[in-house]
């Protein structure tokens, strides 16, 4: 009996230790996503294409309903007691991929985008360092010249976790883009015009 429980204590203790282990050597998508970026904000390029129409991620409260507005202004309480929240657009697919967002969260001036994207097609597909980028209500564009990107297989995902330099009670939509393909946008905050 004695030699019995050492033997399921040995197996548990192995197999804590070998949990831990994957997540520290980030085979799995525990805490270790394989794309982990700060942005920053980038001034207009002059030089730069005309970037397409867009609409700024902003709400009028008093136009919303009363119960639309209880919501919005709960979810930014939450936000700004540092409560994860979801973002108004979850998820956004394309012909190849699909991008899921999982929370965002405020810590101090830094806003924390957690979600993942999927390969959707039959081929490797392969994410560009670049293909993120968020835009803000006021306009402003946050980008990140990091290196490094991700290559999925088909059906495979990835998880991200994402750092942007938000100012209090601006809204902001997450852009992702993989020409050909038309951009990807997902609302994730609103800022809300009382």
């Amino acid at each position: 009996m004695h030699d019995q429980r050492n033997s399921i204590t040995m197996v548990l203790l192995g197999l804590v230790i070998a949990v831990v282990l994957i997540a520290l050597a980030g085979g799995g998508e525990l805490g270790n996503p394989q794309l982990s970026r700060r942005f920053a904000p980038q001034p207009a390029d002059p030089a730069a294409p005309t970037p397409q129409p867009f609409e700024l991620p902003r709400v009028e409260l008093p136009q919303l309903p009363p119960d639309v507005q209880r919501t919005v202004l709960d979810l930014q309480e939450q936000l700004t007691g540092g409560q994860a929240i979801p973002a108004l657009t979850p998820i956004a697919a394309g012909p190849r991929v699909e991008v899921r967002l999982d929370e965002i969260r405020r810590r101090g001036d830094q806003v924390i985008v957690r979600g993942n994207v999927r390969n959707l097609g039959d081929r490797i597909l392969t994410i560009a360092p670049g293909a993120f980028a968020f835009r803000d209500s006021s306009g402003a564009r946050y980008t990140t010249e990091t290196s490094g990107g991700a290559t999925l297989d088909p059906g495979a995902a990835t998880a991200f976790d994402f750092t942007v330099p938000l100012p209090a009670g601006r809204g902001l939509t997450l852009i992702f883009e993989l020409p050909p393909d038309p951009p990807l946008e997902q609302v994730l905050l609103l800022e809300i015009i009382e």
